[in-house]
């Protein structure tokens, strides 16, 4: 019938308000330059799995070979954990990572985790500024 099996994409969930602040964002610095762009600071924070992967795992063989160790998704019980970490990037170079103790990164956390938590990267951010007078965009959803 020609219908085939596919595994969903996943993609963030935007709700209307979060892509008017993203539209209206795009228009604020449409007209920014490569120098503009530059002088940014992105950060982000991500969760890295001390054991294994979150998506799914594929293997290719074929229908007469034999179950081979590659082709096994070796796991630990509780999952392994994972860790949250944080960090910043400039043109010119990554920020100092940190790992975020207690679940998620809220907006409310975000300048309080540089002002407390990571005082050397909250020196590094400092001098850069001063240095490069950066301009710092903060993304909330």
């Amino acid at each position: 019938m020609g219908f085939q099996a596919r595994i969903k994409k996943h993609k963030p969930f935007l709700k209307a308000i979060h892509m008017k602040k993203r539209l209206a964002w795009a228009n604020t610095h449409e007209d920014w330059t490569k120098d503009d762009w530059r002088r940014m600071v992105s950060s982000d924070e991500t969760k890295v799995n001390v054991w294994g992967s979150d998506g799914v795992k594929y293997y290719w063989k074929r229908v007469d070979d034999k179950l081979r160790f590659h082709h096994l998704d070796l796991t630990v019980k509780g999952g392994g954990g994972s860790v949250m970490m944080w960090d910043w990037i400039t043109y010119d170079s990554p920020g100092y990572a940190c790992r975020i103790y207690d679940g998620t990164m809220k907006k409310e956390d975000h300048v309080h985790t540089v002002a407390s938590k990571t005082v050397r990267t909250k020196r590094i951010f400092f001098f850069l500024c001063l240095l490069r007078h950066i301009t710092l965009i903060t993304h909330y959803l």
